[in-house]
């Protein structure tokens, strides 16, 4: 009786190790390199660039990103907004988006984004409508394929790199112009834009 006894016991920890071998392990994601970061990044500018619009053309591009126009001040009071906006954002991708937009970074000039840009510097924002009454017209005739000025934010993800959170700003004259916080979704391989929340308008 004892044997038997005995021997249900090391059956039952015999099993019960095995099953302990069986059982899912939760395995950290591994930490993306600053390039891997950078490839999903111009990724996400490609399809919200077509998303926004549509055939390919020229884009000129504000030399250094933004979260609003010309600045990324008051980041925090707009992000409040744009949660109260959103469905489904992740906390992730906001505190994401908070941390790689602490300041305004330099975009790369060899971004791979489907389509032709140039990037236009502060300085030479300033010699064409600072010192022209007449800067649109000066903008238009460098730039005749341009849908306007646009600037955006750096963009924000989530651990897994399925959800992105970006900012788009377009001036295409002195009154005309738009800027929006865009939430993507990466499904198939393809991002894909789900939720747009205006900003500012002119």
């Amino acid at each position: 009786m004892r044997a038997r006894i005995v021997s249900l016991c090391l059956n039952l920890l015999l099993l019960s190790i095995v099953s302990a071998g069986c059982a899912p392990v939760s395995m950290p994601l591994p930490t993306p390199t600053a390039p891997d970061i950078e490839t999903e990044e111009e990724a996400v500018y490609a399809a919200l660039f077509d998303e926004m619009y549509g055939e390919p053309q020229m884009l000129v591009l504000i030399a250094v990103t933004e979260t609003a126009p010309m600045s990324v001040e008051n980041t925090d009071s707009t992000l409040e907004y744009v949660i109260s906006q959103m469905n489904g954002l992740s906390e992730e991708t906001v505190a994401g988006f908070r941390s790689r937009n602490e300041t305004a970074y330099p975009l790369r000039p060899d971004m791979d984004l489907g389509l032709p840009y140039v990037l236009l510097t502060r300085d030479q924002f300033n010699e064409i409508f600072d010192v022209n009454t007449s800067g649109w017209d000066v903008f238009y005739t460098r730039y005749p394929n341009s849908p306007g000025l646009t600037s955006v934010s750096r963009v924000g993800f989530n651990a897994d790199f399925t959800q992105a959170l970006v900012y788009i700003g377009t001036q295409s004259h002195w009154l005309i112009g738009a800027g929006y916080y865009v939430l993507l979704a990466k499904t198939g391989g393809r991002w894909q834009v789900e939720q747009q929340v205006m900003t500012w308008i002119s």
